[in-house]
């Protein structure tokens, strides 16, 4: 299952990797594609507050010698690609640590199943929350986009945050999402009301799974629920295009379990060769 959900994302795609340059300022060695070599020890070239998915590391027994390799220091990894790694051959010390959380649902064939599998609680407040939002709001929109317009009115909702997300889309981050947003399967979701966006996504779109991997709401409306209703409509959609799952990504917020979250537990792992 988890399987699925990394081989599935973008992060393990080089043309994330190759869009990421723009985030690192370290003058470390970069190795090739997804590593870099600081003196001796192997990490994954970019920053782990960007990327939620790594690729299952490989190294031959060669390569290990050849680049005078003292310790690999890898995040982000889900347990079987631990497994994998450390299966491929013998060290001297292996430290295995639980780090960040992810959360996904798996979906189910129909909206209306997805509803049931929920448990009473949660179920009641999502209707409760979207009739709010629906009282309010009786001329807005669903939309997706990939339009540049679009995606300039999403940076400017995302830089009216607030707390630490409000100062997060720096120019250089932003150039960062561009570069994202002009690959493929990249999307922007968003409500609309009236002529204005009052929530948005940035969403990765694979054959099986949707990945959320930024959002943003106008805080002026949060008493509206104009999030929940976002993540809703995203799921709803995810549904229709017959996905298997819906990852909502690293981070341990309560709405994600709300809406049926479940747990893929990544780990550190710090290896001396």
């Amino acid at each position: 299952m988890v399987k699925d959900l990394v081989a599935n994302s973008p992060f393990i795609n080089l043309e994330f990797i190759d869009s990421g340059e723009i985030l690192n300022d370290s003058i470390d060695e970069k190795l090739f594609d997804y590593y870099k070599n600081d003196s001796g020890t192997v990490s994954f070239n970019l920053n782990r507050d960007f990327i939620d998915y790594r690729i299952t590391p490989f190294f031959s027994t060669e390569q290990i010698n050849e680049l005078n390799i003292d310790y690999f220091d890898f995040d982000s990894l889900s347990y079987f690609q631990i497994s994998e790694f450390l299966n491929q051959h013998t060290f001297t010390s292996i430290k295995i640590k639980k780090s960040d959380i992810a959360v996904y649902i798996q979906l189910p064939d129909s909206y209306d199943s997805y509803l049931k599998n929920l448990n009473k609680k949660n179920r009641h407040e999502l209707k409760r929350k979207k009739r709010i939002f629906e009282d309010k709001f009786d001329d807005f929109s669903y939309e997706q986009s990939k339009d540049e317009t679009i995606f300039d009115e999403f940076i400017t909702l995302h830089r009216k945050s607030t707390g630490e997300k409000g100062n997060y889309m720096t120019e250089k981050i932003e150039k960062f999402y561009k570069g994202l947003f002009e690959g493929k399967n990249w999307t922007i979701h968003y409500l609309k009301q009236k002529d204005s966006m009052i929530a948005g996504a940035f969403v990765y779109e694979s054959e099986k799974v949707e990945y959320l991997y930024s959002s943003c709401r106008d805080h002026n409306l949060d008493e509206f629920n104009t999030g929940t209703y976002l993540n809703d409509q995203l799921l709803q959609n995810s549904i229709k295009k017959s996905q298997q799952y819906f990852d909502f990504l690293k981070g341990e917020e309560k709405y994600k379990f709300n809406f049926g979250g479940e747990v893929h537990q990544l780990y550190d792992l710090k290896i001396k060769v």
